[in-house]
């Protein structure tokens, strides 16, 4: 059965997450992850992606980019090739390290970018591999806050400037609104206060 084909247009952002064979950790040591960031920065100038935020866990990883050239299917293809190679001979291994062909999922919208990033920020304290969020040095949030350096993957002016022009402002929005753990909560108290006020 072949695979379907997938849909990469020019100017879109995707969301893409691909995951280890049968729970295999693919990134078990902090320089393992290290490694696969260093091929990633490659790859987005290979394949002229702009990034929009990543995070890179134990089994797993997402990123979230946007195509300038119709190139999702042949750089995730090239990247997660040239990983799993290394990765096979570092630890003297040999078939497949990932599940199977990577997820994407086209972001539509700004509200869908910024769930995005509440979404990547706490997959490592779900995963316990961190208490907060800022603190996986494996994730652009920190650096997105202002708790690292600017972080030379992410393009932070397309992130921030949803939120304001005046970056200051912007980074201490993104973190209230990644910190509101549960957006339903606004709406209930939200919906709480137009009730009170209309008795």
């Amino acid at each position: 059965m072949s695979n379907s084909h997938r849909l990469q247009a020019v100017g879109c952002t995707y969301h893409v997450n691909t995951k280890a064979v049968a729970g295999l950790k693919a990134f078990p040591r902090m320089w393992h992850r290290d490694v696969f960031l260093r091929m990633f920065a490659r790859e987005l100038e290979l394949s002229a992606w702009e990034c929009l935020g990543y995070t890179v866990l134990g089994t797993h990883y997402h990123v979230v980019v946007r195509l300038t050239k119709p190139t999702l299917s042949s750089g995730f293809q090239r990247l997660n090739s040239r990983y799993a190679r290394w990765f096979n001979r570092e630890h003297n291994r040999a078939g497949a390290l990932w599940q199977r062909r990577f997820d994407d999922r086209p972001v539509e919208t700004d509200a869908h970018l910024l769930e995005l990033q509440r979404y990547l920020a706490y997959n490592a304290p779900r995963a316990q591999l961190s208490e907060r969020p800022e603190d996986w040095p494996y994730c652009h949030y920190g650096a997105l806050v202002g708790d690292h350096p600017t972080d030379p993957l992410v393009s932070e002016e397309d992130i921030l400037g949803l939120l304001s022009p005046d970056v200051a402002r912007a980074r201490s929005r993104l973190r209230t609104f990644v910190e509101e753990r549960d957006p339903r909560r606004r709406r209930q108290t939200l919906l709480r206060r137009g009730s009170d006020a209309e008795n």
